[in-house]
C-alpha cells in the first residue's frame, strides 16, 4: 500500500508541473491579461572561466551556455576553456559563484548544457578537437540543496561531428542532438553531413542502456532543395567553378570533396525546439536559412519531414541602414534588395492550439580555406554594374546590374551572398549573378507550423534596428566582441599571434583602437564609439529568442548579439506583436570598452547568446523575468518583470486555485491507491 501511496504522489507531482523548465510555453490568448509594466536588473554575477574564484576576465567565454535548475536554485554556465561553474541563486539578490564545486573538463570544447530536475541530471554538449570528428555528451549529478557536492560523471553518450545544441523534451524522456557536422579546410575541405539525433533512456544516471537514433539530412538533391527556398552555401556546382575556374582555383582543393558530395554537406543543424506534446522537433539550419522538421513519434523511429526555407527580406519595401560611414540612423529601402534572415535561435510556442516558431534572425556564412561566401559587393560587382574581374566568367543580370548599382552609391562595402539564393551555378563555368542578397534579418519573424512546413505570419520589419538606435543612438550597429579585450589581459596572454596581433591592433589608437578607453587611457574603443560598424554587415545581429508567460501575457525576449540590447514583445496575439521594452544590457559599454568596464564592475552582458525565461512558478524570486548570460563578458543577471497590482492579485489567486485543483486531485488519487491497496 505505501508504494502505491508513493506512486501516486509521484503521479500528481507530474501533473503539476512539467519535468524540464524549457517545456514549450502553451497559450489561450482569450486569457490573456495585462502586460507588464516594468523589466529591470536584479543582480548580476560574474563567472570565472576556470576552477578558480579568481579567474574573472572579459573575453575568455566564461558563460558560452547556462542552464538553470529551478527546483535546486542553481544554475550552471559552460566556458570556452572547458569548465562548469555552478552559481547559487537562492538569494537573488545577492547570486554566488561556488567555486568549490566547478566541474573541469579538461580544456574540452562545451558547446551546450541542459537539466532535467526531476532525475537529478545535467547534459554537457562537447565537441571534438575538430569539427570533423565525432563528439559527446557528458551526463552528471546536479547539485543537491540538502547535501550539495561537486557534480559526479554518470557517463557519456557518443554524437556526430559537433554536438552544437542539445535538448530535452518535456518529461525527459528524449534528448535531441543537433550534430552540426561543421566543416574544416586545411589542405583540402572535410566537410561532415549534419545529422540530427534522438536518444531514450528511461534513466540517465545509466547511459549505457540509451538507445540513439539518428536522423538523415540527405534526402534530397542540391536542386531539391533550392526549389524548396533552401540557400546552399556552397552546392555542388559551386565548389566546382571555385574549384576549376575561379580566381581561387589553384589555392583551393575540393576534390575529396566532390567525390563524396551530398546535399547534407551544406545542411548543418544549429538550434533545436520541441512542439507542445513533444511530437515534432524543430531544427535550425542557420546558414541554409531554413527549419528541418523532424516527425517524433512516442514510440518508434523519428522521420524528416520537409524542411522549410524561411524566405528572403525585402528591402525594396522594408528600410535598411547599410551607410557605415554616417555614424546614424541611415535607413532606406532599395529595389532589388534582398536578405537571408539566417536566424540563429529559434522557440516554438503554442497559441490557441496552433504551434508557431519565433526566429532571431542574425545572419552567418561559410567559408573554407580561400572560399568566402561572404564578399563585398563593390568585389562583386563593380560601382558602374560591371562584373568585377575577381569574379571570373561570371555575368550578371540586368535586375541586379540595377540594383547593385542603387546600393553601390550609398554602401559599396554591404557584404552579400555568392551562394544559391544569389548566383546560378547551373553552369559551372560561366554562372550568373541574377540577385544581390544580404546576411541577416535584422530582427524577429514567427512563423506558423502547418501540413506544408513553415509559413510566415509576422515580420518585426525594420523595428529593432530603428528601435536600437532610438532608444540607444550610441549602440545602433555597434559591435563589443572579444577583440576589444585589453592587451595583456587573461585572452592576450592566453592567445596565439595571431591573435595576439589583432588585440594589439584593436587596442592601437593609430590603428582600430581610441584614444580614451573610458579610463583616460588609450585602448580598445567602447561601444559608443562603434556607431555603425555593423551596418554594412549584419545591422544589429538579433541572436537569441525565448519565450514565456507573465502577468497573464505571452512575451518573447530576444537580444542584440554585438551591441547587448534586449527587446520584449507581448505576442499574445501571435499576428500582430507589441514591442514592449528595448532595454541596454550594459549601458556602461557606452563610454567604456570591455576591459575598463569589467575592472570597475560595471560591465553587462556582451554577446547574451544564452538566455532563460523563468515564469513566475521557476523563478529564484517568485516573478516572471529572464536570465542572461553574456558569453564573452563572462556575467549572468536577472531581470524581472513588473506587473501591475491587478494582475499579480489574479495571478496570485490563479494560483491559488491552481494548487487547490491539484490538491483535490492528488486526495482523489490518493483514496484510489486505498481502494487498489484494499483489492
Amino acid at each position: 500500500m505505501l508504494r502505491s501511496l508513493l506512486t501516486v504522489l509521484a503521479f500528481s507531482r507530474a501533473l503539476a508541473h512539467p519535468r524540464r523548465l524549457g517545456k514549450t510555453p502553451s497559450f489561450d490568448s482569450s486569457s490573456a491579461r495585462e502586460t507588464p509594466t516594468n523589466f529591470s536588473m536584479v543582480s548580476r554575477v560574474y563567472i570565472p572561466y576556470n576552477t578558480s574564484d579568481q579567474a574573472l576576465a572579459f573575453g575568455m567565454g566564461a558563460a558560452e551556455q547556462v542552464a538553470y535548475d529551478h527546483v535546486q536554485k542553481y544554475a550552471y554556465a559552460v566556458s570556452e576553456q572547458g569548465v562548469l561553474n555552478v552559481i547559487d541563486w537562492n538569494d537573488v539578490a545577492n547570486p554566488q559563484v561556488l567555486s568549490n564545486y566547478a566541474y573541469d573538463f579538461n580544456g574540452a570544447k562545451l558547446t551546450d548544457i541542459e537539466i532535467c530536475s526531476s532525475q537529478g541530471v545535467i547534459f554537457v554538449g562537447a565537441g571534438a578537437a575538430d569539427t570533423v570528428s565525432n563528439g559527446q555528451v557528458h551526463i552528471l549529478s546536479t547539485v543537491q540543496r540538502s547535501s550539495p557536492a561537486k557534480p559526479t560523471s554518470y557517463g557519456t553518450l557518443a554524437t556526430g561531428p559537433l554536438p552544437d545544441m542539445i535538448l530535452p523534451n518535456s518529461d525527459c524522456s528524449k534528448l535531441a542532438v543537433a550534430n552540426e557536422g561543421e566543416g574544416e579546410y586545411e589542405s583540402e575541405l572535410v566537410d561532415p553531413q549534419g545529422s540530427v539525433m534522438i536518444i531514450e533512456a528511461a534513466d540517465w544516471t545509466n547511459p549505457t542502456a540509451a538507445v540513439t537514433k539518428t536522423v538523415s539530412l540527405a534526402g534530397y538533391t542540391d536542386s531539391q532543395l533550392m526549389d524548396m527556398g533552401v540557400h546552399l552555401p556552397l552546392p555542388l556546382d559551386a565548389m566546382v567553378y571555385f574549384d576549376d575556374h575561379s580566381k581561387w582555383k589553384d589555392d583551393l582543393n575540393f576534390s575529396t570533396a566532390r567525390a563524396s558530395y551530398s546535399s547534407a554537406m551544406n545542411l548543418e543543424p544549429e538550434y533545436l525546439s520541441w512542439s507542445g506534446d513533444d511530437s515534432t522537433l524543430f531544427v535550425n539550419l542557420q546558414e541554409n536559412n531554413a527549419v528541418a522538421i523532424i516527425d517524433v513519434p512516442a514510440t518508434g523511429s523519428p522521420t524528416l519531414s520537409t524542411i522549410s526555407g524561411l524566405g528572403l527580406k525585402d528591402h525594396g519595401s522594408i528600410p535598411i541602414d547599410i551607410n557605415a560611414d554616417d555614424n546614424g540612423c541611415a535607413q532606406a529601402t532599395y529595389t532589388g534588395l534582398m536578405a537571408l534572415r539566417h536566424p540563429d535561435a529559434i522557440q516554438a510556442v503554442e497559441v490557441d492550439g496552433k504551434t508557431y516558431v519565433i526566429t532571431a534572425n542574425e545572419g552567418d556564412d561559410k567559408g573554407y580555406g580561400d572560399f568566402e561566401e561572404k564578399m563585398k559587393l563593390k568585389d562583386v560587382v563593380n560601382d558602374d554594374g560591371t562584373v568585377d574581374g575577381d569574379m571570373v566568367g561570371m555575368t550578371v543580370s540586368a535586375s541586379a546590374r540595377s540594383t547593385a548599382m542603387a546600393v553601390s552609391a550609398v554602401g559599396d562595402s554591404l557584404r552579400i551572398t555568392v551562394g544559391s539564393t544569389a548566383i546560378n551555378y547551373t553552369d559551372p563555368s560561366a554562372p550568373e549573378i541574377q540577385h544581390i542578397v544580404a546576411f541577416g534579418g535584422r530582427g524577429v519573424s514567427i512563423y506558423e507550423h502547418g501540413t506544408s512546413g513553415l509559413a510566415l505570419t509576422w515580420d518585426s520589419g525594420d523595428q529593432v534596428e530603428k528601435e536600437q538606435c532610438a532608444h540607444y543612438p550610441w549602440a545602433h550597429n555597434g559591435i563589443q566582441d572579444e577583440e576589444f579585450a585589453p592587451v595583456n589581459g587573461h585572452l592576450y596572454m592566453s592567445a596565439g599571434s595571431k591573435l595576439r596581433e589583432t588585440l594589439d591592433e584593436m587596442n592601437d589608437p593609430s590603428k582600430d583602437g581610441c584614444a580614451d578607453g573610458g579610463n583616460g587611457q588609450a585602448g580598445a574603443c567602447p561601444l559608443g564609439q562603434m556607431v555603425d560598424d555593423r551596418s554594412a554587415k549584419d545591422g544589429p545581429g538579433v541572436e537569441a529568442i525565448v519565450a514565456g508567460k507573465a502577468c497573464g501575457s505571452l512575451l518573447a525576449v530576444t537580444a542584440t548579439e554585438k551591441q547587448g540590447t534586449a527587446f520584449v514583445y507581448d505576442i499574445s496575439n501571435i499576428a500582430s506583436p507589441t514591442l514592449l521594452f528595448v532595454k541596454h544590457l550594459s549601458p556602461a559599454s557606452e563610454t567604456k570598452n570591455p576591459g575598463v568596464a569589467y575592472a570597475d564592475g560595471t560591465l553587462g552582458e556582451i554577446d547574451p547568446e544564452a538566455m532563460i525565461f523563468l515564469e513566475d512558478a521557476h523563478s529564484p524570486s517568485g516573478k516572471a523575468g529572464v536570465m542572461f548570460a553574456g558569453a564573452w563578458s563572462g556575467t549572468m543577471s536577472f531581470w524581472e518583470f513588473e506587473c501591475p497590482t491587478s494582475t499579480t492579485t489574479e495571478a496570485g489567486a490563479a494560483d491559488a486555485s491552481g494548487t487547490r485543483e491539484v490538491g483535490a486531485m492528488s486526495m482523489s488519487l490518493l483514496l484510489l491507491a486505498f481502494s487498489f491497496a484494499r483489492l
